[in-house]
């Protein structure tokens, strides 16, 4: 489908010969007659390229003609591209307008030579394509050229998978039966959703495993893309990293196998096991053979294509997923084809009814389909249905023919975007914003808005392509923003067939050659530096990317060079985590390079100069450069520059002067003052007033002239950026992680105050802030979602929160004055709606709340508070922390908590904060207070106590109870929690014996001990813990030996356990 790429590149090309800055440079070089022959030629062209992508798939003929043509406009493109180039480069060393005489990267004679030498080879690309349009032995029909457009869709904003679910709960309702069903023999049993691609088996299993139900139900709940390769290594790692939320690499397969048997053993598990296709049964069963560990009870669910898989993985129970039913496939395709509340004319009604018919009842088919025909008319729907849907062949059991058609009617830079998606792997989850980044590389992302920020306009194209259901799975930060996406296994199927021969991924067999312009390589460990070696044949490729495992010992500086020698028309070069110490300064020979990602090169302390001598780069990240220190001295001269991402590379020293001259930058992760004064100063940031995402000021202790400099920053006039944190000294790394800075609380509140950001902000991180209060302009950011203050020391009083109804994230570290969150019972009192987590942390002198107007004495107590309904409503929170506050004696109530953590000398905060939660749910609520609690942590507790038995009633829900570094843990009267099922014991030194009250757990199934080193034996009565199905025990030297397998001194207390761990060695 080269014609649909063709098209982009062509009408780029126009674009290009029609710009101001080529016709100057036509000017300056003398070769503005081959120019306007070189747009006539191709502008004859462009027309005819629709005709031919109707008739690529139909005559061989089209097709060949269609290939010779490809090659000569990328030809022409990289031409232009290296024209474009040496006069940015020319303009940027004399610093002054194509044109101007004086020149000094030319000399007069080279000037001619260059022109003559550039005029014979756009003359020779010239006739090539007047040759091969002249060859054309076909009739092709000239249409409009389209215009670029991008529909606004007025359309829920969701990004699930189930957002268009229709006509499956029968289905549901007859697979969750048997989820649920705990009658089975067998501790774990396989379910397996069978049918054809494009059924929805991926979004019913994800329904189901998201239903409330299933979440009470199974202990663990754990998601595996298996796709084609069925490796039990790599699903382990999968499993792992689903319950751990981070990336696992280079682990031995005995490791992964403890492991995951720490995590699922003796617990009710359901694992979903996603596009199955394994038909071997000996890997089927090495795997179940490490499954089988889990609670009576636990499932597994496969979805496949397959019966034979089914049948392999000897299913307990087999659903047949089948098509939708007739009413349910027009209900869904209403949804996705018309708008919100549009009633179809009966003529329309009858036209969709019938193209509905032809998608057999499948919706990932109905659902591209109907995309197609949002804001279409009658006519259209009329015509589509005669000419197009009734002439395509699609056998039984295959919608690609029918996906097909819907890639067919995209718009020519929404092709172009997709098929690009052929660089990654099948299954890979792919970063939204990476995608973006590339799109714009490539030249596919084009706006006629001058002011719009072309990752605005990629992020449309991205958003177009998900509500046509190219894309799916699509997950967000938790910021809300779109973060990373996968496309369906059919639409990667049809991102290969439509893709052009010259995109290739690499995996073991696959082969390159000249004509190839995108490589990406799927490192594995078979992938040798000689295999690289070999990929740079593809002398005229535009992609190098590493997917996938980064294997350390690929790339050296050797082959950084070859790349950098070979592959000149690189416009995107990935070398991320390849364990790159030096960049060599070749890397300039990348001239028309758009995008170089360094990330995760831990080792790597500077870049070099040469980066600077870029003038095409627009994005350049070294993201978690543990060890970069310096930045391109020169990279004023990025003039292109967009985005210049440093996010985790702390040890910056300083940010290269000239950087406020980048006034095209998006993206500046950290902006480092400079102690010595050998870098850019604040005021540098003035004109960058296109900055979005997150900014992270540093060492603001260091301006050298705060009146003018703090001002000079503008922040007020930075209106997208949405993340602002302000250090008063290093986050951390070199010379002044530690020092202690002499206090100025003046100047750091004028600072502050004149440091005020757009009322857009969504978050705002204060560090190390020495001013007593806060500034005036706080009040005006009525979007913030988060707000943290860390280290702040001299803050006696926070503002009124009521100001902030976005608020969900409060965090307040190390203020070591403050005395009450907010001032006064005059406050609004309508609460915190948004707020979802608290966290109150190191602040010793902190009594309450809010201070009471009638104090005088300026303290406060649980009496001397006004009534509960006069304190802030948390109706959201779900998650609340409160370490170190030994004075704290009151809380408001939070009654919807689930996750709470305590730490302190005292119980009593807890107790009453517990107390004051009761009282005032109990007034205002019909659920049982304190109902939703199911995870307690308290740590450093030094008195004995614990919370009163009738407390402990009202925990109905508590399952998990943390108890850390509590020395007279034995005083502590616990037994009253009747729904515990996990207890943790950890880091007690004199700890000796367990406490008594551990016996009457009756529900507990899993203890586990930590880091007691003095605990010597178990007590008799572990037997009376008949719900107990799994004890660990890690680094508690006398009784891990105690309790080993025949040891007769503490081992039959225990025998009785089904899984015992010690030290990370399972002993039972």
């Amino acid at each position: 489908m080269a014609e649909a790429v063709l098209f982009n590149i062509v009408d780029g090309i126009i674009t290009k010969l029609s710009s101001t800055v080529l016709r100057e440079i036509g000017l300056w070089w003398g070769v503005k007659d081959e120019l306007q022959e070189l747009k006539r030629t191709v502008s004859m062209i462009q027309p005819v390229l629709l005709d031919a992508e109707e008739k690529y798939s139909k005559s061989r003929q089209v097709e060949v003609w269609l290939g010779t043509l490809k090659e000569a406009v990328y030809d022409a493109e990289d031409l232009l591209d290296i024209f474009s180039t040496e006069a940015l480069k020319q303009k940027t060393m004399t610093g002054s307008k194509i044109g101007k005489e004086v020149t000094l990267f030319f000399s007069s004679s080279n000037q001619f030579a260059y022109g003559l030498d550039m005029a014979h080879t756009i003359k020779s690309i010239r006739e090539r394509l007047d040759e091969i349009a002249k060859n054309r032995q076909f009739h092709l029909e000239q249409r409009p050229v389209e215009k670029l457009a991008i529909i606004t869709r007025e359309r829920e904003q969701t990004h699930s998978s189930s957002r268009y679910l229709v006509g499956r709960g029968d289905d549901k309702k007859a697979i969750m039966k048997v989820l649920l069903c705990t009658d089975s023999v067998k501790n774990v049993s396989v379910i397996s959703i069978v049918g054809i691609g494009g059924l929805g088996k991926t979004a019913l299993a994800q329904l189901l495993l998201n239903d409330k139900e299933v979440k009470n139900h199974f202990e663990l709940k754990l998601w595996v893309c298996v796709a084609e390769n069925f490796d039990t290594k790599s699903i382990l790692e999968k499993i792992l990293e689903d319950v751990k939320g981070e990336k696992l690499e280079n682990l031995e397969m005995n490791t992964l196998q403890k492991k995951l048997h720490e995590t699922i053993d003796e617990k009710r598990f359901i694992l979903v096991l996603d596009d199955v296709w394994n038909e071997d049964s000996n890997r089927w069963f090495s795997l179940m053979d490490l499954l089988v560990g889990g609670a009576k009870g636990s499932k597994i669910i496969i979805t496949t294509r397959s019966q034979t898989v089914a049948r392999i993985a000897r299913s307990d129970f087999l659903h047949e997923l089948g098509g939708l039913r007739d009413a349910e496939s027009w209900e869904l395709f209403k949804q996705v084809g018309f708008k919100k509340g549009q009633v179809p004319s009966r003529s329309l009604e009858e036209t969709g009814k019938k193209i509905v018919k032809k998608c057999v009842g499948v919706p990932l088919a109905i659902k591209t389909i109907g995309s197609l025909f949002y804001l279409k008319d009658d006519d259209e729907w009329t015509s589509f249905m005669n000419k197009e849907l009734s002439s395509i062949n699609q056998p039984e059991n295959d919608i690609l023919p029918t996906l097909r058609l819907s890639y067919n009617h995209l718009p020519s830079h929404l092709k172009h975007c997709f098929a690009y998606c052929r660089s990654f792997p099948k299954d890979y989850e792919i970063n939204v914003k990476t995608l973006i980044e590339l799109w714009i590389a490539q030249g596919f992302v084009r706006s006629s808005n001058a002011t719009q920020s072309l990752k605005d306009v990629g992020l449309q194209y991205f958003k177009e392509l998900f509500w046509r259901s190219f894309f799916q799975e699509v997950k967000e930060d938790d910021r809300g923003n779109i973060k990373t996406c996968k496309m369906h296994d059919l639409m990667h199927d049809l991102a290969i067939s439509v893709a052009e021969a010259g995109s290739t991924l690499i995996s073991s067999n696959s082969n390159v050659d000249e004509r190839t312009r995108h490589i990406s390589v799927d490192l594995n460990s078979d992938f040798t530096r000689q295999k690289l070696r070999s990929l740079l044949k593809a002398s005229k490729a535009r992609t190098f990317l590493f997917v996938n495992k980064s294997l350390k010992d690929v790339i050296g500086e050797e082959e950084c060079c070859l790349i950098f020698s070979n592959l000149k028309c690189l416009r995107a070069l990935d070398l991320h985590g390849l364990g790159i110490e030096t960049v060599p300064s070749s890397i300039n020979k990348l001239e028309l390079l758009r995008y170089l990602d360094l990330s995760y090169n831990n080792s790597m302390k500077k870049l070099p100069n040469s980066i600077s001598r870029l003038p095409n780069l627009q994005v350049l990240k070294v993201d978690r450069c543990e060890e970069l220190e310096e930045l391109p001295k020169d990279i004023k001269k990025l003039v292109n520059l967009t985005d210049l991402s440093l996010f985790a590379s702390w040890s910056l020293t300083h940010m290269p002067h000239g950087v406020g001259q980048l006034t095209g930058l998006e993206t500046l992760s950290i902006f480092t003052v400079d102690k010595r004064g050998r870098g850019a100063r604040l005021s540098e940031l003035k004109d960058l007033n296109n900055l979005r995402g997150e900014l992270s000021i540093q060492n603001l202790q260091y301006v050298k002239n705060p009146e003018l400099d703090f001002c000079a920053a503008n922040l007020k006039e930075k209106q997208h950026l949405q993340y602002l944190q302000l250090w008063w000294k290093k986050r951390q790394g070199n010379e002044d992680g530690n020092e202690d800075f002499a206090e100025d609380i003046d100047n750091d509140e004028m600072a502050l105050e004149v440091l005020q950001p757009h009322q857009n902000l969504k978050g705002l991180y204060l560090f190390y802030y020495r001013g007593v209060k806060l500034s005036s302009w706080l009040s005006s950011l009525t979007n913030l979602v988060e707000l943290r203050l860390n280290s702040c020391k001299n803050i006696q009083c926070l503002p009124p929160f009521d100001q902030f109804p976005s608020l969900k994230r409060l965090k307040v570290f190390k203020l070591t004055n403050l005395e009450y969150i907010e001032s006064g019972i005059s406050c609004n009192n309508g609460g915190f709606p948004s707020l979802k987590l608290l966290d109150i942390s190191e602040c010793p002198n902190l009594k309450g709340w809010r201070r009471c107007e009638k104090d005088t004495r300026g303290t406060i107590s649980s009496s001397s508070l006004t009534s509960t309904s006069e304190l802030p409503k948390f109706h959201c929170l779900s998650n609340l922390s409160i370490g170190v506050c030994p004075n704290l004696t009151s809380l408001p109530p939070f009654p919807s908590i689930e996750n709470l953590y305590f730490r302190g000398k005292t119980m009593k905060p807890l107790d009453q904060l517990l107390e004051s939660t009761i009282s005032g749910a109990e007034s205002t609520s019909s659920s049982p207070p304190l109902s939703q609690l199911k995870q307690l942590t308290i740590q450093e507790i030094n008195d004995g106590a614990f919370l009163p038995g009738k407390l402990q009633q009202k925990l109905t829900s508590l399952s998990k109870l943390y108890i850390v570094s509590c020395p007279r843990i034995l005083e502590m009267e616990c037994q009253g929690l009747r729904s515990l099922n996990f207890l943790c014991i950890r880091n007690i030194d004199e700890l000796v014996s367990l406490p008594k009250w551990l016996q009457y757990l009756s529900t507990l199934r899993s203890l586990k001990i930590k880091d007691c080193p003095k605990l010597m034996s178990l007590p008799e009565w572990m037997s009376n813990l008949t719900s107990l199905r799994r004890l660990t025990i890690e680094n508690c030297p006398q009784l891990s030996e105690r309790c080993r397998r025949n040891k007769v001194e503490d081992w039959p207390k225990i025998s009785h356990i089904p899984i015992i761990t010690i030290d990370s060695s399972r002993v039972q």
